[in-house]
């Protein structure tokens, strides 16, 4: 009769539990989920309303965020973009009409106008773009030394200590190389094409024309070569780290129940409800933390997208009027605009990168 009892109480405790998944609040102390929280930059917190890493339970909420502000931000940027493709088209128009009128001597002189005017919308729009890729990728990082910090410890609570370290020293250093080698030399490389393609429009010389060519080539070819240098060392990394941490682990579970046949089972049991709870909210802050990049992300990708696709329309429109070279100028300035693109959203690739392996990795 008394085990009956005390079955009934052990039956009425689990069903007191709630069915619905929750984070420990423990946990999300120790772990580091609340300073997660508050690296959210100002321009991810406008578009997620100060969403919460308990709110990525369930993810509805933002994903809905995120198609409104792209709706919203579209209809921002649509009209700043569209503006500056409509100056240099009709730049393109007026040098065409100039030309019709110009003598062969004089036509040079009217395409360098031409050229220099466009420059100089150009390099307006370019530079605003630039510092607002530097300063994404700098969020990023800063945002990324709080949640990478909270995925390692509940990584490694889950039993993945030697892979998780190996994940976050790579992510950080190869982050920090990224940035520093973008902001030093990649970002910079887009002022130099576009000065370089300006003056070789102007003086229709070639080689100039060649070294564009070279500096977009040697731009894309340090941007591959660090994202295939850390994709390459993450996956051979958590290959070596994770069969070391399976081992362990079951080493650890094998020796605590040998050491103790009764309580060794309980304390096993106890610890795998430890390492579902950090399991849980490594899920949370993993999708928080995605969600977060793709919203500080979001305003200049499209700005970055949106004024490739309508200068690389405005360079074909003006190939059907104008003088082959300034239209060409016209197409070179969406490339720049391409490539401050590409080398923002590699950095953006290499976190969400760390992110889903640290989400997805598995304890043996």
């Amino acid at each position: 009769m008394k085990r009956v009892a005390i079955a009934f109480v052990l039956l009425a405790v689990v069903l007191s539990v709630p069915a619905h998944a929750a984070l420990d609040e423990e946990q999300f102390e120790l772990f580091g989920a609340g300073e997660v929280e508050q690296a959210v930059p100002d321009t991810a917190k406008e578009i997620l309303d100060d969403a919460s890493v308990e709110d990525a339970l369930e993810p509805d909420g933002f994903f809905s965020r995120l198609w409104q502000a792209i709706l919203d931000k579209l209809g921002e940027l649509w009209s700043e973009a569209a503006a500056g493709a409509v100056k240099l088209l009709a730049v393109a128009a007026l040098v065409s009409a100039c030309g019709a009128f110009a003598t062969e001597t004089t036509q040079r002189y009217v395409t360098l106008a031409g050229c220099l005017a466009v420059a100089a919308i150009a390099f307006g729009e370019a530079g605003e773009w630039i510092n607002a890729g530097a300063e994404t990728m700098e969020s990023m990082n800063e945002f990324s030394r709080a949640l990478l910090p909270c995925l390692t410890a509940t990584a490694a609570a889950g039993g993945m200590t030697a892979s998780a370290a190996a994940r976050y020293a790579a992510t950080s250093l190869f982050m920090d190389v990224f940035i520093t080698l973008s902001k030093s030399l990649l970002l910079p490389l887009a002022y130099a094409l576009l000065a370089v393609k300006t003056a070789a429009c102007a003086l229709g010389n070639s080689a100039l024309d060649g070294a564009g060519k070279l500096i977009k080539w040697a731009c894309g070819v340090l941007t591959t070569a660090i994202m295939t240098a850390f994709t390459l060392y993450l996956s051979l990394s958590g290959a070596v780290t994770g069969a070391a941490d399976a081992v362990t682990s079951k080493a650890a579970k094998t020796a605590i129940s040998a050491a103790l046949p009764v309580v060794g089972g309980i304390i096993s049991d106890a610890a795998g409800t430890l390492v579902a709870g950090a399991g849980l909210l490594r899920g949370a802050v993993g999708a928080f933390g995605a969600v977060v990049v793709a919203a500080i992300c979001l305003g200049p990708f499209l700005a970055l997208g949106l004024r490739y696709l309508l200068y690389k329309l405005a360079a074909a429109l003006a190939g059907c009027f104008a003088d082959k070279d300034l239209s060409g100028l016209i197409g070179d300035v969406g490339s720049v605009f391409a490539l401050v693109l590409g080398v923002t959203g590699a950095c953006a690739a290499m976190l969400f990168i760390s992110i889903i392996s640290a989400v997805k990795a598995v304890s043996g």
